[in-house]
C-alpha cells in the first residue's frame, strides 16, 4: 500500500493545535518522536503490514499526530468505517473536541463538509464516517461494525479484555487499505503488554516503540545552568546499562545534553526514579516496569539473558496417548516446543525439579510450569523447562514422572495448590498401574517413581502443631519466603538461568504495598516453578551436597566425556524408550 507521507505531513502543516507555551497556533514542524512513528508505519504499510502497537512515553504527541492521522483517512477514504477508542468518557469527549479543531482550522482546499458531527460518530459528506467508542463500557466494541480504520489510545487502561477481542473480530482482514493502530503507556503488565510482545513476534504485526530520547526538545543547552549542575561528565552505573541498550538496539547515541535533560526531569519535576522510568522509559522494558519496587534485579537478568543467548538447547513436545505408557517425547520446532532441554541427564548429577500445575486454559490464564536444575553444594543449573496452557491435570503428572526418570536422583516440589493435590494421586495412581504391570515395563516404572524423592514441607496443621506434608502451600508468606530464597541464590550468580522467557518473567516481579509477585495478567508461572525448586535446593538438598563436598568443580571432573561414558547416558528423549514403554 501507497501511503504518501509528505502529503501527509503537508496535511498536518495546516492544522491548528492548542499548545501550553503559545496557545492556539498551526501544528507546524513535527517532533522527531511524530515523524519516527509515522515513518514506521508507511515502512509497515509498504511491507503489507497493517497492525501497529505502538509503546511510547509520555508527553511525545504521539496521540496528537495519531488523532490527525485518523482526519486525514477519513477525508482521503470515501466510504470508510473508522474507529476511535478512547480509554474514559472524559478522553473521548477530549478527542473529539481536538478532531473539531482540526476540522475549523483547515483551508477550503482540504475540507470534505461535515455531516453530523456529535459524541457518538463524525460523518464527513464522502459517507466516511469515524465511531467514538469507549474501551471501559460494557456494550461489545464494533459490534455490529466492518471496521477498516481503527486508532486505539491508552490501550493499557483499557481493561476491557471482552471488548478487545470483539473489536478485533470486527476488523477487515483483506482491505488492502485497512489500518490498525493501538497506542499507549505500558502501565505495567497487562493486556498492552501482551499484544506488544505478540506483535513483536508476528509477522503480520509491527511494534513500534518510541523513546523519549528521540523528542529533540529533551535536550538542554550545554552553555546553561542546568547543564553545569546536571552533567558531570560521567554516567551511573544504571544509566550506562541503559545509554548502551539505546545505541544497540535504536542505534542512538545518548548525548550529554540529553542526559543532563534526564536527570533535571527526575529530580526536579517527576521527583521519584521508578516513576520516571515508567514516563519517560529509555528502552521497552523499563517501560513496563509498574509502580512498585522491582524484586529482581533487571541488571541481572539482563547480563543473564546475554549469555543466556549463547546458550544450545534442544527442543521437544509430548505426543500423549490413552495412558502413560502410550505417550512419546518427539523432537520439536522452536514454535511448537513444549520442552526446552539445556543439559541432558547426568547418571552421577543430583537434581531438584519445580512444578506449578495451571489453573485454567485460556491466553491470559496460568500455564502449567517445570523446572528442573542441577544441584551443587555451591548453587543450582537450570538444564530443563516445561510450559504449557494446553494440558489435562493427569497429563502433567505424567510429565512430571518423566523428567523425574529421565533425570534420576531427583527431588520434586510440587505447589499444592488448587490442581496441585489431584496431580500427587495421579503419580500415585501411576505407582499402582506400575505394580500391575509387571514385568520389565512395570519394574521399570516403579523403579523410577519409587526413588523420585519429594520435598517433605514441615508446616502448622489446622490444630495448630506442625506436619510433615509432600509439596508446598503457596501463601503470602510461604511465596515470600521461596522467592527470596531464590532472589538471594540469582543475585550472588549462584543460580544460573537460562531460559529468555524466565528471565522476561523475573522483570515483571513487584514488590508494592505488601504485595508480591506479576501484577495484572503478568505471568509468574515460570518464577514459582523455579522458586519451588530453589527452596527445595535450599532445605533439603544443598546441606547434603554440602556435607558430601559436591560442588560445581568437583563434578565437572566427575562427570567425564569418554565415549563409553557418553554412550551409558540417558537422554530426556529416549528414557521412555529405555525403561520400555515404547519404541519396542
Amino acid at each position: 500500500m501507497n501511503f504518501d507521507l509528505q502529503k501527509f505531513y503537508k496535511f498536518c502543516s495546516e492544522l491548528k493545535i492548542e499548545t501550553k507555551e503559545e496557545g492556539l497556533k498551526k501544528m507546524g514542524k513535527l517532533l522527531g518522536t511524530q515523524t519516527y512513528v509515522m515513518s514506521e508505519i508507511q515502512k509497515g504499510l509498504d511491507e503489507d503490514v497493517h497492525f501497529f502497537v505502538i509503546l511510547k512515553g509520555r508527553q511525545l504527541g504521539i496521540t496528537t499526530i495519531s488523532l490527525a492521522l485518523d482526519l486525514y483517512w477519513q477525508f482521503t477514504h470515501p466510504g470508510w468505517q473508522g474507529t476511535l477508542v478512547a480509554d474514559t468518557e472524559e478522553n473521548r469527549d477530549m478527542f473529539r473536541s481536538t478532531l473539531a479543531m482540526y476540522m475549523e482550522g483547515l483551508p477550503k482546499e482540504y475540507k470534505i463538509p461535515l455531516v453530523a458531527h456529535n459524541r457518538n460518530q463524525m460523518v464527513l459528506k464522502n459517507r466516511s464516517r469515524l465511531f467514538y467508542q469507549i474501551a471501559g463500557n460494557k456494550s461489545r466494541l464494533g459490534q455490529g461494525k466492518a471496521i477498516t480504520y481503527l486508532h486505539g489510545t491508552e490501550t493499557a487502561s483499557w481493561g476491557n479484555e471482552e471488548g478487545l477481542a470483539s473489536l478485533l473480530s470486527s476488523l477487515a482482514e483483506k482491505n488492502p487499505e485497512r489500518l490498525y493502530m493501538f497506542e499507549s503507556t505500558a502501565q505495567g503488565f497487562n493486556m498492552f503488554h501482551d499484544m506488544y510482545k505478540t506483535a513483536k513476534r508476528a509477522k503480520t504485526q509491527r511494534a513500534i516503540f518510541c523513546g523519549w530520547w528521540r523528542n529533540e526538545l529533551y535536550s538542554v543547552d550545554a552553555a546553561s545552568q542546568l547543564y553545569k549542575v546536571y552533567w558531570d561528565g560521567k554516567l551511573k552505573a544504571e544509566e550506562k546499562e541503559w545509554v548502551k541498550e539505546i545505541k544497540k538496539l535504536y542505534g542512538v547515541e545518548i548525548n550529554s545534553r540529553q542526559m543532563a535533560w534526564w536527570r533535571w526531569k527526575m529530580y526536579e519535576v517527576i521527583k521519584d526514579e521508578t516513576l520516571m522510568y515508567q514516563e519517560f522509559p529509555p528502552t521497552e522494558d523499563y517501560a513496563f516496569v509498574m509502580t512498585g519496587t522491582s524484586f529482581f534485579s533487571h541488571t541481572r537478568c539482563t547480563e543473564s539473558a546475554k549469555i543466556s543467548k549463547k546458550r544450545d538447547y534442544a527442543n521437544y513436545r509430548y505426543a500423549f496417548g490413552q495412558m502413560f505408557q502410550d505417550t512419546e517425547v518427539l523432537p520439536s520446532t522452536e514454535r511448537l516446543s513444549q520442552l526446552k532441554v539445556w543439559e541432558e541427564p547426568v547418571d552421577t548429577g543430583y537434581y531438584v525439579i519445580g512444578a506449578d500445575p495451571a489453573y485454567g486454559s485460556s491466553d491470559w490464564a496460568d500455564r502449567f510450569c517445570i523446572q528442573v536444575f542441577r544441584c551443587y553444594a555451591n548453587g543450582l543449573d537450570q538444564v530443563a523447562e516445561f510450559t504449557t496452557s494446553e494440558l489435562n491435570t493427569y497429563q502433567f503428572a505424567w510429565v512430571i514422572a518423566h523428567l523425574a526418570g529421565a533425570y534420576k536422583n531427583s527431588t520434586l516440589n510440587l505447589e499444592v495448590n488448587g490442581p496441585g493435590q489431584a496431580v500427587i494421586n495421579e503419580i500415585r495412581n501411576l505407582k499402582r498401574m506400575a505394580s500391575a504391570m509387571g514385568g520389565a515395563q512395570g519394574k521399570g516404572l516403579m523403579d523410577v517413581l519409587g526413588s523420585m524423592q519429594n520435598y517433605i514441607w514441615r508446616r502448622n496443621d489446622t490444630l495448630g502443631g506442625l506436619s510433615n506434608s509432600i509439596g508446598y502451600l503457596t501463601t503470602s508468606s510461604t511465596k515470600e519466603r521461596m522467592l527470596n530464597y531464590m532472589k538471594d541464590y540469582f543475585e550472588r550468580e549462584m543460580m544460573r538461568l537460562y531460559s529468555m522467557e524466565l528471565l522476561e518473567e523475573m522483570k515483571g516481579i513487584v514488590r508494592d504495598n505488601g504485595f508480591l509477585g506479576a501484577p495484572g495478567r503478568g505471568k509468574d508461572d515460570r518464577v514459582i516453578a523455579a522458586a519451588l525448586a530453589g527452596v527445595a535446593f535450599a532445605e533439603q538438598i544443598q546441606p547434603r551436597l554440602i556435607a558430601a563436598g559436591i560442588t560445581r568443580e568437583v563434578a565437572e571432573a566427575t562427570d567425564g566425556f569418554t565415549p563409553e561414558q557418553i554412550a551409558t547416558q540417558s537422554t530426556v528423549s529416549n528414557y521412555l524408550k529405555r525403561i520400555g514403554l515404547y519404541g519396542q
